[in-house]
């Protein structure tokens, strides 16, 4: 379940491209930080480790003892026949055994090789995943891009016909003064040269207020235009990130379910091999039995029907021997089941504590699992797996 674990601390905040005629120069575009963590190496190398690694061998010893039936009991015969019937029971026992491991190993490749399967297909799934969530988030990216430049532009083509509007007005508002002026200087030209000077200075001033009016005007629209940019970028990097945010879940979500289902499916093609197990070892050993039964029979009826008694009496007493050890080596392993599942939720949440730890004191937006392929990645694992052992 360590190897299998997604661990995600943070979502990289989506830079929106600004508009360039509202783009405050110097600007420096914000790197992420991203990092991976090696969850097989954490598993293996943590403090707890070999603990867990006792629990699964006798789990796998348990099981063992468990798909493996109790030797059939010996069959004495009285008599003269007893060396005859002993060989064959052995035979017979002999046989049931190497046909019964035989089939065991069968169904433990072919587990293993489902299993296999499973976390190749996980990890596939797991990147296919990623992948989507990568693609639609730069598509939104892109759409809300596209939108912010709409948005803008227009309030940019918005304030270019206030601008004009407002300098036509207060054009009007200047032109009569400014004629005055001009048909003044045109009359004192030639006689009066200090009041053709002041006029002269008069006429500039107005000029120069007139312009300063609509320069002043022409920068509040302008600092009006670059608030706005400045809040739809805001607006639009939240939505990008809640976007991203709700697409991790997703896929989070998604990829737990295909886990659950791919465990379920494994535990039970388990299950259904037991059960292939128990009835063909049964049908085996009964075939074994009535073999048996019939070469005793070809040398004596009386030894037959008198081996046929012990022979039911000895399988009632191994049915009851082998369904009570089969009930206690049950219990057994749900009780090793039980203790191993919690040490690997103890052992999963020291070790998201110690991610998340390492992700906030290095200021890190985004911790990968180590297969999910990222270039240019901090490898932390070694620093996890420092503060795991110094807590021991």
């Amino acid at each position: 379940m360590l190897v299998f674990a997604l661990v995600v601390t943070g979502c990289g905040r989506p830079k929106v491209q600004p508009v360039p005629s509202a783009q405050t120069p110097g600007t420096v575009p914000r790197t992420f930080r991203v990092a991976v963590v090696d969850l097989e190496r954490v598993a293996r190398e943590h403090p707890r480790a070999a603990e867990l690694q006792a629990l699964r061998r006798r789990i796998e010893e348990t099981e063992a003892a468990l798909l493996l039936p109790l030797p059939p009991p010996s069959l004495p015969t009285p008599g003269p026949l007893t060396q005859v019937t002993a060989r064959i029971r052995q035979e017979a026992q002999r046989m049931l055994q190497e046909e019964a491991r035989a089939l065991r190993e069968t169904y433990r490749r072919e587990l293993e090789a489902m299993q296999q399967q499973a976390r190749a297909e996980l990890e596939a799934y797991g990147r296919q995943l990623q992948e989507e969530a990568q693609q639609a988030l730069k598509v939104r990216q892109e759409q809300m891009q596209q939108e912010l430049r709409r948005r803008v532009e227009a309030r940019q083509r918005t304030m270019q016909a206030r601008v004009r509007a407002y300098e036509e007005q207060v054009a009007q508002e200047y032109r009569l003064p400014l004629l005055n002026l001009r048909l003044k200087l045109e009359v004192v030209q030639q006689a009066d040269r200090q009041q053709y000077e002041r006029l002269l200075q008069e006429y500039e001033r107005l000029q120069r207020e007139r312009d300063a009016k609509i320069q002043a005007f022409v920068e509040q629209e302008q600092r009006a235009l670059r608030e706005f940019a400045q809040q739809e970028e805001q607006r639009a990097r939240e939505e990008l990130e809640a976007y991203g945010k709700e697409l991790e879940n997703q896929s989070r979500t998604r990829l737990q379910e295909r886990e659950r289902a791919v465990r379920e499916q494994l535990e039970e093609a388990t299950r259904k091999r037991e059960r292939e197990f128990q009835q063909t070892m049964r049908a085996r050993q009964e075939a074994l039995q009535q073999q048996a039964a019939r070469q005793a029979q070809e040398v004596a009826e009386r030894s037959r029907r008198q081996l046929e008694r012990v022979f039911r009496a000895s399988q009632e007493r191994y049915l009851q021997e082998e369904r009570a050890r089969q009930e206690q080596l049950r219990q057994q392993l749900e009780a090793l089941r039980r203790q191993q599942a919690e040490l690997e939720a103890t052992l999963l949440a020291e070790v998201r504590v110690e991610v998340a730890q390492v992700a906030l004191e290095q200021g890190l937006d985004l911790v990968l699992a180590r297969y999910v392929l990222r270039q240019n990645a901090t490898d932390i694992t070694d620093v996890v797996l420092r503060r795991l052992h110094r807590k021991r």
